[in-house]
């Protein structure tokens, strides 16, 4: 990354801060470029699918894109997939392969003909007096046909990847039905063995469905893991991206920032790119700007974040519960003012201070009981909401996987730091049940 301002390469604020898209100027190398290598590595080994396998937003598709270039992937996502076939149809249709193709097929062969005179007759186009008497004549005569050939799939795939530097990125491969990802792996490993390239991606406590769905794979999946950010890596996307902007955040809103991107280089990017239009940082300032961001306006801009990760409809499903026939909840007082049944007071637990990800049975407890304003629920219905959310969610919105809950450890996950960070900024845990 340069370190020189240039007011001639005035950048948008946009194009700095890209939470959705590959951050081209605010790209971090993160463990000095050791990742980069890995992956390189593993995808130049033949025959070997690369399994990608990290936190929900940690970064996975931007290092492939970064490692491969962005003109060389091809991205599929599992969601929806429901059959191998419909992978490769996925990809067909990236490269623009028709569902029908027309082809021709000729054949050659010698038309002869006697010439019996010596001038004055043109046989197939001589002129006159060019054949002599008593001769012959032959000429190649073209027949064809032409067919309709349909879409051949991983075939068309083969014949169109095998051997380049092309990449099939499957992300998200744990969104498949676990049926599905049984003959998608078996599919996957056939297109590896013929030279296309394969990377997959996945979130940690899926990170060995391709595995699980074929155990013949191993030691044909290389896999690379990834973890949540440090603080020092998501604080130099900031610094480069105000930097680039010529603009400076003061040190104390800046670890305002990291801490509650919760380890996500996504939502980092999302937080600076609001910051930049709470303060009209919308292009390069042709002066050194220096921002100092009060506690008031933090709590604005991490409001106004939260509305770009929406998960009302999830929340509202986990805050109500499952339904209950007969019986009343007991409702509990919060140190907010509001009140709530057990649902939401695990829910307000897990939004609370410090922002965290991952909550044993103890810091659970210690925190129900901070946000809860006299009386508090027991350990056992702390636990058994716990459960009773991670079904709700994975029922109710299979394809989200943004919590979890590991009974035999006792411990929650929220996999989704959009989730945590909407749980905790959006405000929907403070309005009346």
């Amino acid at each position: 990354m340069s370190s020189v301002f240039n007011w001639r390469g005035a950048l948008k604020a946009v194009e700095v801060f890209t939470p959705g898209s590959f951050p081209e100027h605010t790209y971090v190398a993160r463990e000095g470029e050791v990742l980069e290598r890995a992956l390189r590595d593993a995808i130049d080994t033949p025959g070997q699918i690369v399994s990608l396998v990290g936190p929900s937003k940690s970064g996975k598709t931007v290092l492939v894109e970064k490692v491969v270039g962005l003109d060389k992937i091809v991205t599929i996502t599992g969601a929806g997939v429901a059959s191998p076939e419909e992978i490769w149809s996925r990809v067909c249709d990236s490269l623009n392969v028709p569902d029908t193709e027309t082809k021709s097929s000729s054949a050659t062969r010698k038309t002869g003909a006697e010439v019996g005179a010596s001038g004055g007759v043109s046989v197939f186009g001589l002129a006159k007096g060019q054949a002599s008497a008593k001769g012959s004549l032959a000429m190649d005569k073209q027949t064809g046909t032409t067919q309709a050939v349909q879409r051949r799939g991983l075939e068309d795939v083969v014949e169109l990847m095998k051997g380049s530097e092309n990449v099939v990125l499957v992300d998200d491969f744990h969104y498949m039905p676990r049926d599905v990802q049984v003959e998608a792996a078996k599919s996957l490993k056939e297109a590896v063995r013929r030279g296309v390239k394969i990377v997959t991606a996945s979130v940690i406590h899926r990170g060995d469905d391709l595995v699980r769905a074929n155990p013949e794979l191993r030691g044909r999946v290389r896999g690379i893991d990834l973890v949540y950010w440090t603080d020092a890596d998501l604080k130099a996307i900031a610094e480069e991206g105000f930097r680039l902007l010529n603009a400076e955040i003061d040190s104390a809103s800046l670890d305002s920032l990291v801490r509650e991107s919760a380890g996500s280089p996504q939502l980092m990017q999302l937080l600076c790119l609001t910051a930049c239009f709470f303060f009209d940082l919308r292009t390069t300032q042709k002066d050194k700007t220096m921002v100092h961001i009060t506690p008031e306006q933090l709590q604005t801009i991490f409001e106004q974040t939260s509305a770009s990760t929406d998960f009302r409809s999830l929340v509202d499903v986990l805050d109500s519960g499952p339904k209950t026939r007969g019986t009343e909840r007991k409702i509990y007082k919060f140190k907010d003012g509001s009140s709530g049944d057990v649902y939401r007071a695990v829910l307000k637990a897990v939004a609370s201070d410090p922002p965290m990800l991952s909550f044993d049975y103890e810091e659970l407890g210690q925190r129900t009981n901070k946000v809860c304003d006299g009386e508090t629920p027991v350990g056992s219905s702390v636990v058994g909401t716990c459960l009773h959310i991670s079904r709700l969610a994975l029922e109710k919105f299979p394809n989200e996987r943004a919590i979890d809950w590991d009974d035999q450890k006792q411990i929650l996950d929220i996999p989704d730091p959009y989730l945590l960070f909407y749980l905790r900024w959006s405000g929907r845990l403070s309005e009346a049940e």
